[in-house]
């Protein structure tokens, strides 16, 4: 509570505020940082607004402008983002260097006395290696410039700054350096069985087929890519994958970015984002084909059923339009760890495998037709409005989630599991499901190393069990088509309905998913008409029936005008029953943490120190010394 006297104090700083009240005496104000900081102009914006302003100011005024002009916009100056942007704007398409997070800007080597240890890093690591984005731009400004400055860059070491009171940075600053806490990782409801118990037969009826999620524990020790001489580990990756570049992107950020692994790396290593730049590659097996033969036999042995040449399956039946034409399908996934992706359903109405190279994956899936907590998609699903990132979700919507455990229908309860290297997860079509990063001993407990990356590979597919909605997806949901809109020659959107069609009935079901091996479509002599070929033109035939009938997945949904805009009234009240709710039980983190009940010493505990070093008064706020 706010003392019962107000102390006053006179108005001698020179930092910012009105001239003519220099020398006075004024009541003291609560936010005085803030309001002596900005100004009588400038005070009257709220601080997204103030960001939303320096987000259009250029690298060298906000550095030695903006940010040496007041405490608050110190603090201000320093956000993440705006530095990432400035990077991204410049650099993002053309590539850019990361410095290694403990050396020195001009030459990257390593000295150990420059990484500063923050005050507010959560108890997660030992060494905090601030303000990443405003050292990358930097160094490279400095490499870029004509005219070289007379004295190198210096690594940021940040000013802790007490008294901000603001929910902009505070929010950003929670969700990114949250913990671990062991009830997010001690629930595994996902079918799990070890690869010696799951044959192709178990695999197609009581899991594809029934469109359920399966964990198979050691599918892939045995690939090259977890053992011998080809062991992917970061000296490995970063030998086969010299020269080449690879893409990352964020939901946060306003443009995706080309890294070398090195830099990417060395990003992971000093990352303090709330949504850090994910690289999600989907040409890494063009770029570097080792990559690929370092899985890709063992996935035919270990996993038959997900062979790109298994007829038997009937599976990967997107490659009967060869490898150009056919939308995206396979990815590289790296991240820091604490990254991942938020709740989703994977794209085009395709089923998908996921294993984890180094690092495990914190998985959560939400039936078909089941919205997670905090997830609001638009009756059409074109639109879906949700957290930002991970750590919001986690620390906003978790006890919604416990609730949804319980929830008196079986099928409507989420799952959870955690895949670990060596693990491969089944993902059926249809299914929300969030996916976090981990390390191998991060349990939650104690100090744990977040520095480092995850790796793993996934694969994107349609089948026979999953062919008929495929179908109607692509004939009712064009716009949201993806993997190949930005691809000249893959089929586009608009046609690949048709072209799909015409491309499986042109093929014999036995060579429907060799093409993608060898790289040529093996297409059928027209004239023959082998028992095979009838068989596939009737399982095709009737996929079609199935997909004018309807949908067999209840992730999907037709609407009629009229309807639609019942849905979206319904959706519309939904969401705000949601909010009152989330505003009756204070589940909002920044309602938590402002509730009259919790102390800073209270919120801080809640999140393991990530709020940091609190002031001794009241009205003390959070050090922020992560900038």
């Amino acid at each position: 509570a706010p003392p019962t006297a107000l102390p006053t104090s006179t108005a001698s700083s020179t930092e910012g505020g009105d001239p003519s009240s220099r020398g006075k005496v004024i009541a003291w104000h609560p936010d005085i940082v803030r309001h002596r900081g900005l100004g009588p102009l400038l005070r009257v914006l709220n601080d997204e607004q103030l960001l939303s302003i320096l987000s259009f100011v250029d690298g060298p005024t906000l550095a030695g402008g903006v940010a040496t002009s007041s405490r608050f916009m110190y603090v201000a100056g320093h956000h993440e983002e705006l530095w990432r942007d400035l990077v991204l704007r410049r650099w993002g398409e053309s590539g850019f260097t990361v410095p290694s997070p403990n050396g020195d800007l001009t030459r990257g080597e390593e000295k150990k006395d420059v990484a500063s240890t923050s005050r507010g890093d959560g108890g997660t690591s030992k060494k905090q290696n601030s303000g990443c984005w405003k050292d990358i731009y930097a160094y490279n400004h400095h490499q870029t410039t004509k005219q070289k400055p007379k004295l190198p860059p210096k690594r940021h070491v940040p000013i802790p700054v007490d008294g901000i009171y603001s929910d902009t940075f505070f929010r950003s600053f929670l969700c990114r350096s949250f913990a671990l806490q062991p009830s997010w990782l001690a629930t595994h409801t996902v079918p799990s069985l070890h690869r010696d118990k799951v044959t192709t037969e178990l695999f197609l009826k009581e899991y594809e087929e029934r469109n359920m999620p399966l964990l198979i524990k050691g599918a892939s020790k045995g690939w090259p890519a977890l053992q011998g001489s080809r062991e992917w580990n970061t000296d490995y990756l970063l030998n086969v994958t010299e020269g080449k570049t690879f893409r990352a992107t964020s939901g946060a950020a306003p443009l995706p970015a080309q890294f070398t692994l090195a830099d990417y790396v060395n990003y992971c290593a000093s990352s303090t984002e709330e949504a850090p730049l994910y690289l999600f590659d989907r040409t890494f097996a063009t770029k570097c084909p080792q990559l690929l033969a370092d899985f890709d036999a063992g996935l035919k042995e270990s996993c038959g059923w997900w062979s790109r040449g298994n007829a038997e399956a009937g599976h990967d039946l997107f490659s009967v339009l060869g490898e150009r034409g056919r939308p995206d399908y396979q990815w590289l996934i790296i991240g820091p760890k604490r990254s991942g992706s938020c709740f989703h359903i994977d794209p085009n109405c395709t089923h998908a495998w996921n294993a984890p190279i180094i690092g495990r994956k914190r998985w959560i899936f939400y039936p078909p037709g089941v919205t997670p907590p905090g997830v609001f998609p638009s009756p059409s699903g074109d639109d879906v409005c949700m957290p930002i990132s991970i750590g919001e979700w986690f620390l906003t919507f978790w006890d919604a989630h416990v609730e949804r455990r319980a929830d008196p229908d079986v099928s409507r309860r989420p799952l959870e599991c955690t895949a670990c290297p060596g693990d491969v997860l089944f993902v059926p079509h249809g299914w929300w499901h969030m996916v976090l990063n981990i390390g191998d001993e991060d349990d939650g407990v104690g100090e744990a190393d977040d520095r480092g990356v995850s790796v793993a590979l996934t694969r994107n597919y349609v089948s026979a069990s999953n062919l008929s909605d495929v179908l109607r997806f692509l004939d009712t949901r064009v716009s949201q088509i993806s993997g190949c809109r930005d691809r000249e020659d893959a089929v586009t959107p608009e046609e690949l309905g048709r072209e799909f069609r015409k491309a499986l009935l042109s093929v014999e079901k036995d060579t429907v998913n060799e093409e993608g091996v060898d790289g040529e479509e093996k297409k059928c002599d027209e004239t023959q008409d082998s028992p095979d070929k009838r068989k596939w033109a009737g399982l095709v035939k009737k996929c079609e029936k199935r997909a004018k009938e309807g949908w067999g997945c209840d992730a999907w949904a037709d609407l009629s005008p009229a309807h639609s805009n019942c849905r979206a009234n319904a959706a519309c009240e939904n969401e705000s029953s949601g909010t009152n709710e989330q505003r009756k039980t204070g589940s909002s983190i920044l309602a938590r943490a402002k509730q009259p009940s919790s102390t800073t010493e209270d919120v801080a505990a809640n999140v393991s120190g990530s709020v940091g070093a609190a002031s001794s008064s009241s009205f003390g706020g959070f050090s922020f010394s992560f900038l």
